[in-house]
């Protein structure tokens, strides 16, 4: 090791790996994390000597850099012996390949069923590796902080009746005017006991014991509730909400939401219906009788998390489809990755072509905003913007934001 370990560690990993041939890679790596504090820095030449190491200090290694053009054992073989050893650590790759050999090894961790955190280029740039170790730290804190979910499926039905599952509301910009021209619904759970909930423990709760129509149920009649509030105090955005398989499968429901939008006095329109891939996998009659209907009666209907698998092409000449909502997983990666950058750019070309609505999701920094701007997709939404938030801060960030936006640089306004 070079030098004495600093023992305030800043970046929560306590013993490291580092596996490449290059030693001035592998000094230069083990500085950094040196200086960080981690208390163990171990250093491999090759494949081998890492299995080695891992082998020799079984369950202390919580996280591993490694190459992948390595002698002997390479990179890749070497991810497969730690899915043999059923390694937990984080990992992220490290390599002067090619973006998509890069991409297969990651794909390839990932089906093994490895904790993969990123990749990194060649030559090493500190900032690189330091984004990836805050990256490790966030679910930590994150679950750290979260309330232990202790909830039963008999809990879920009282929920749904007493109206403790309730939409928290993210907001959507359109690129061009800077308006707030929509909000995406997003179910949270908010319990009298253990906090509030979120949908990833729930929502699989719900579709898994027949709750998923009543769930859908729960959060329509409260958008339209709040669309109604919203009214009196001129906050008029457009709703997403997102439609569960029951609802595409009950030949009455447009019928159905056609009358509750006419008894609120409501246009249809103001609803934007979000369906996923997969919900359309197998196509049927019934369900594309409802998608045909609801657009008949104005509603809008959003293709989801497009571009994550699926016969997603096929869906969009199958369906009646007003909007085309680009996956997050994309967006994100689409500055420094040139897959994901492609396959956004893709999807605005076949959207404009067919004459769709582009939204992006899962904006993030000032940079995700200037390359969805400059790809011409129509709306974004995601945490540069705002976080979802309740009915009641929904309508107060509205009127605070519509008060400042002018014509400075959306950062400004943002950010302000």
């Amino acid at each position: 090791m070079l030098g004495e370990p600093i023992t305030n560690n800043t970046c929560g990993l306590a013993s490291v790996l580092i596996v490449d041939d290059d030693p001035v890679m592998c000094a230069i790596a083990e500085m950094f994390f040196q200086k960080r504090g981690v208390a163990k820095v171990h250093t491999a030449v090759n494949g081998h000597h890492g299995l080695q190491l891992v082998d020799q200090f079984a369950g202390e290694i919580d996280f591993i850099l490694c190459d992948l053009n390595m002698p002997e054992l390479d990179g890749i073989q070497f991810l497969r012996h730690l899915k043999d050893r059923e390694f937990r650590g984080h990992i992220a790759i490290l390599s002067g390949e090619k973006a998509a050999v890069v991409k297969t090894a990651q794909s390839l961790a990932q089906a093994h069923n490895l904790n993969i955190v990123g990749a990194l280029a060649k030559p090493l740039k500190m900032n690189d590796l330091e984004e990836i170790v805050n990256r490790i730290n966030k679910p930590a804190e994150k679950a750290a902080t979260s309330v232990p979910v202790l909830a039963t499926v008999h809990d879920l039905r009282h929920a749904l009746v007493s109206r403790e599952v309730v939409p928290f509301y993210q907001p959507k910009i359109d690129v061009m005017s800077h308006a707030v021209c929509g909000a995406e619904a997003l179910a949270r759970w908010l319990h009298p006991n253990l906090g509030m909930i979120g949908p990833n423990f729930f929502i699989p709760m719900a579709e898994q014991n027949g709750l998923l129509g009543q769930l859908t149920d729960v959060i329509i009649s409260a958008s339209i509730d709040n669309l109604m509030l919203w009214r009196q105090r001129n906050v008029n955005p457009k709703i997403s909400i997102n439609l569960g398989a029951d609802a595409l499968n009950r030949i009455e429901f447009p019928d159905e939401m056609s009358a509750r939008m006419g008894t609120a006095g409501i246009d249809c329109g103001t609803v934007v219906f979000e369906i996923t891939e997969r919900q359309l996998v197998e196509k049927s009659t019934i369900s594309s009788e409802v998608l045909a209907r609801l657009r008949i009666m104005g509603f809008g209907i959003s293709i989801d998390d497009f571009g994550t698998g699926y016969s997603n092409i096929e869906q969009l000449r199958e369906y009646p489809f007003s909007e085309l909502k680009i996956d997050q997983t994309f967006i994100r990666e689409a500055t420094r990755d040139q897959f994901a950058r492609a396959s956004v750019e893709a999807s605005t070309k076949l959207g404009k072509q067919l004459d769709l609505r582009l939204v992006a999701e899962g904006v993030e920094t000032e940079e995700d905003w200037n390359f969805v701007a400059a790809s011409g997709i129509d709306e974004v939404q995601g945490y540069y913007i705002a976080k979802p938030m309740p009915a009641s801060a929904f309508a107060d960030w509205v009127t605070d934001y519509e008060a400042r936006v002018t014509r400075r640089p959306v950062s400004q306004i943002l950010q302000s």
